[in-house]
């Protein structure tokens, strides 16, 4: 006997569909079949045609007695945390492995490095290889510390993403077999259209029979390809009842027909996509199966209808037996008797392995049990074992775990699932999202079914962090909760502009329920009749917001409520993130199956250099780079921000504000950008009043300040003055900038030409300090006024602007000037300092993530939290060279140089355009590639004698640059689907 996906790739003639999905989703032209071919390299993999080989499962059967096979058929828990090797429950399983002979294991909670010794001592202990089973529905991390958890099925359904349920299966089994596990107990091919259904709700993949089949043949595929047993549960289907079967046995009172049509549906796509193993359910249907007993123990649904009428031929395991759907009726050894009876092939986690195996022995013995079922049963079992090599390599290596369990790329697909999940199911008046210009004070009043103080951190940590969230304040509704929080929390809301409301509302096996208590629903009633504005997110059961009204003004379904979907939501709530997801489900009153109101992300968001398109580990050569820099004295500390499509791949921060390492630089850190000024504020300033047709670039400069017209200067325009090819000299000396502001200015107005206008151009401070002169005589406004209302408000930009004072700021970074003063809060630049730290050449102060938003509206064609800040073709104008002859400059900013030396490396494209600033920063951005770079330092502490920098810029923009290994979307784990 064989399993299905072998037998059909084994079959030469007469491929029915199934065979042919099974051979494309399990084997590819010059890969070995199936599992197998995961366990290691093509040439380490036993050849399953070799005689020997092919004969192990038949010598094992053969040389078994009776006894042995029964006891093959049970399937053992233990958990995956640590125990002593004396511990009696450790003791008692290796009792049921080593003595009793148990064919299976499966695993509980626990932690990756004492599951895998375990597993790998209970393998060493048995006489013939375990199968190893874990529950995996939504990741290794459902069960394991530390693994990668996915968000649930219902919010794979809900991205409508079919190869999304492929990956995560594939990684799932990855992480899995690296974990000593070879069968997962996933997908859920339940249809969950019981909007009261406790037990199923988010583990089902919607209330659609084909979209719940469509995801859970193709986890099954992913899962197979990955090297595991998938198992399709819960058959005949779990998903319209209100019972849960932990605690009593659901009874689904429709008939054949109906079953056809919606329940049914999904396990025959998972069985044509080839699955190997089927989990049945503990649930009756008495107008089907005249027996009314749990489907478990049901000869009519699990032989009759499964294996003869369904033609499943592989392993077919129960539901958990501690279970009191089936505890409540029968006893230990009923029990385990009529599951054999029925026709499955695993006993699950039987109450009593000992009594249960004298029960089904005296069964066989009697005539009541066919000896040739209990033979067929361990033929399949013994066959799965070879087919997943256990008879040659049972046990796994700790080295295989490190590389395997919770890679990055896994966190990625987590993290896009989640995003892709996010379903806006209302939002009244423009609700969503909170972004700049505008500034918000949020309360945050956590729901929550569990009393655990720590529910929803990540989520209110991710939120504060958004950039319109002024304030943010924290309540909680717990079971610890009573009428006086309620009235509290009520009274409170009133002081804010906003109040989000997540809630936590888990699947949790024994409670029987799962939904806002009464405490809640109340709370979220009249808490959206205020004037507040009221953001609901469920996390969990998305069902929650049922029956509320008022209802509130926003409702976001996030489905998951693991770190993923609670990070995906706060960035939704912030712009980071869209709300593409349309609903699997029908949420009575509330929203219709398919429903979701699309938001695109419009701010940037923090992730993962794999989440748009780039190699983590080249990146991380940056931090070796630039604390290589620090230990040679270039820069005591410095941030980055790398940016590149809708997300910050790397935002961090290195080293201290001094050598005396006592202050660690942050990412929030500011620092002084010396010329970088004259591209984020003055020519970013230009480019708003030359949008507003306020200036033109072509006029002569002396058209907005007759006085600059003296000595020759009448002619020089606008343009040329961002050109750098005015004529004007680069500096004033010391004893040319006069006692005051105004003097300086009059110095500059007065300046003769030291070359012809458009000739050649010469990088001159100058220009930059006569444009914010015209700035400010256009605007009528400071310049530092014009910047903060016209560019760092709308951008966001809170921690960027102009000090007037030499004030000591202890979240700057000091610099040290020419006469050894240090300065942390006064401009460093000797000129912007005589203009009182408001100039046009220098003098502004930022922080990485700052300028961040900056790069990432360049990148992003002018447009930041869904609004045009700058047209696409102004950038255009602004950003390519100019033809002044010799020059790289092009309007304000300056390009990549075709040859030589460059800031930007070797590797930023033609068309890229950057700055420097003396004090040690550098920003780049590579259009092409819809990357941005920022470095800062403060090189010139304790002084400028170091002019390393000028090594590390181009080295660190190379590293950032070489990292990019595609488009700027995720790089998603395992093979494409169908491959």
């Amino acid at each position: 006997m064989m399993t299905t996906s072998l037998r059909h790739l084994l079959t030469a003639a007469g491929l029915t569909v199934a065979a042919v999905v099974v051979s494309v989703a399990f084997s590819t032209p010059g890969t070995t079949p199936f599992a197998a071919s995961l366990m290691g390299a093509p040439s380490e993999t036993p050849d399953t045609t070799d005689g020997a080989t092919a004969a192990w499962a038949e010598r094992q059967f053969r040389d078994m007695t009776l006894d042995e096979k029964i006891a093959q058929l049970f399937v053992v828990r233990i958990d995956g945390e640590f125990q002593n090797a004396n511990t009696p429950s450790y003791r008692e399983t290796v009792a049921l492995v080593e003595e009793f002979g148990a064919g299976g294991l499966i695993f509980g909670p626990g932690t990756p490095m004492t599951q895998i010794a375990m597993a790998n001592d209970l393998q060493a202990k048995a006489e013939r290889p375990l199968l190893v089973a874990q529950d995996t529905e939504w990741g290794v991390g459902m069960r394991i510390d530390e693994a990668t958890s996915f968000p649930p099925a219902m919010a794979i359904g809900a991205t409508r993403d079919a190869s999304h349920a492929y990956r995560v299966g594939y990684a799932t089994a990855r992480e899995a077999r690296a974990l000593g596990v070879h069968q997962l107990y996933a997908p859920v091919a339940d249809v969950n259209n019981n909007p009261k259904n406790p037990i199923i709700n988010v583990r089902s993949f919607g209330e659609s029979p084909s979209l719940v089949g469509t995801m859970a043949s193709a986890f099954t595929r992913g899962a197979q390809r990955g090297g595991t047993l998938a198992t399709v549960k819960h058959f005949p289907g779990h998903g319209d009842t209100d019972v849960d079967s932990h605690i009593n046995l659901p009874i689904l009172r429709f008939d054949r027909s109906r079953l056809d049509s919606l329940e049914l549906m999904p396990f025959r796509q998972t069985l044509d996509a080839g699955v190997e193993s089927v989990m049945t359910g503990h649930l009756a249907l008495p107008k089907i199966a005249a027996d009314s007993v749990p489907a478990t123990l049901s000869r009519p649904l699990t032989h009759d209808l499964l294996r003869e009428e369904l033609g499943f031929d592989g392993l077919v395991v129960t539901d958990a037996l501690n279970m009191q759907a089936v505890t409540r009726t029968f006893g230990v050894g009923e029990t385990a008797v009529r599951v054999l009876e029925a026709g499955a092939d695993l006993v699950l986690m039987s109450t009593n392995p000992h009594a249960a195996h004298q029960a089904v022995r005296r069964a066989v013995t009697t005539g009541r049990i066919d000896t040739t079922e209990i033979n067929d049963s361990v033929r399949r079992l013994l066959e799965v074992k070879q087919n997943l090599n256990l008879h040659e390599a049972r046990r796994v290596s700790l080295d295989t775990t490190r590389h395997r369990v919770a890679r990055r790329s896994h966190e990625v697909l987590s993290h896009t699932v989640a995003r892709e999940s996010l379903t806006l199911l209302a939002n009244a008046d423009s609700l969503l999202p909170l972004t700049p210009p505008e500034q918000h004070d949020v309360l945050v009043v956590t729901l929550s079914d569990s009393e655990y103080p720590g529910t929803g951190d990540t989520f209110v940590d991710r939120l504060r962090d958004q950039p319109a969230i002024k304030t943010l304040d924290t309540r909680r509704l717990d079971p610890r909760s009573d009428s006086a929080d309620v009235q509290d929390h009520q009274a409170d809301a009133s002081d804010y502009d906003v109040v989000v409301v997540p809630s936590f509302l888990r699947v949790q096996a024994w409670s029987g329920s799962i939904g806002l208590s009464d405490m809640h629903h109340d709370f979220l009633e009249d808490l959206a009749g205020t004037d507040t504005p009221v953001a609901f997110v469920a996390f969990g059961n998305p069902y929650a917001p049922t029956g509320l009204a008022p209802a509130p003004d926003a409702i976001l379904a996030a489905y998951g409520s693991g770190d993923a979907s609670q990070r995906a939501a706060a960035q939704a709530l912030g712009g980071g993130a869209g709300t593409p997801g349309r609903l699997p489900v029908t949420i009575p009153g509330v929203a219709e199956k398919g429903e979701g109101r699309r938001l695109d992300p419009v701010s940037p968001r923090e992730g993962t250099p794999e989440s748009v398109g780039m190699d983590g580990a080249q990146l991380a050569r940056l931090d070796t780079l630039l604390r290589s820099a620090m230990l040679d004295g270039a820069f005591p500390g410095a941030a980055v921000a790398v940016g590149r499509g809708p997300a910050l791949a790397k935002l961090d921060a290195y080293g201290y504000h001094t050598y005396d390492e006592t202050k660690p630089v942050q990412t929030g850190t500011q620092y002084d950008l010396a010329s970088l000024t004259k591209v984020v504020a003055t020519t970013t300033a230009v480019m708003k009043l030359y949008e507003a047709d306020s200036l033109a670039l072509d006029a002569p400069v002396a058209r907005y300040l007759p006085d600059f017209a003296q000595n020759g200067k009448e002619a020089v325009t606008v343009r040329q003055l961002l050109a750098h090819s005015s004529g004007l000299k680069p500096y004033l000396d010391p004893d040319e900038r006069g006692p005051t502001r105004a003097a300086l200015l009059d110095t500059v107005m007065a300046q003769p030409l030291t070359y012809t206008p458009g000739t050649q151009a010469t990088y001159s401070g100058l220009n930059a300090i006569t444009l914010m002169r015209i700035v400010e005589t256009i605007s009528g406004r400071s310049f530092d006024a014009f910047c903060r209302a016209h560019i760092f408000e709308p951008l966001g930009m809170d921690q960027t602007g102009f000090y007037d004072a030499d004030v000591t700021r202890e979240w700057v970074a000091p610099t040290t000037d020419t006469s050894g003063t240090q300065r942390q809060g006064g401009v460093h630049d000797p000129m912007a300092r005589d203009m009182n730290g408001v100039s046009g050449n220098a003098g502004l102060f930022s922080t990485a993530a700052d300028l961040a938003r900056f790069g990432y509206m360049l990148t992003h064609e002018g447009r930041i939290d869904g609004r045009q800040f700058l047209e696409p073709q102004t950038i255009k104008t602004f950003t390519a060279q100019t033809d002044v002859p010799g020059s790289t400059r092009a309007l304000g900013w300056d390009t990549k140089s075709s040859e030589g030396y460059s800031s930007a490396g070797e590797d930023f494209s033609a068309g890229s355009f950057g700055h420097t600033g003396y004090t040690g920063t550098s920003f780049w951005v590579d259009p092409a590639e819809d990357l941005f770079f920022v470095l800062l330092t403060n090189r010139v502490y304790p002084d400028d004698t170091s002019d390393q920098i000028t090594q590390v810029r181009p080295r660190a923009a190379d590293i950032v640059h070489r990292a990019i290994e595609g488009p700027p979307r995720p790089l998603l784990p395992g093979p494409a689907p169908g491959q």
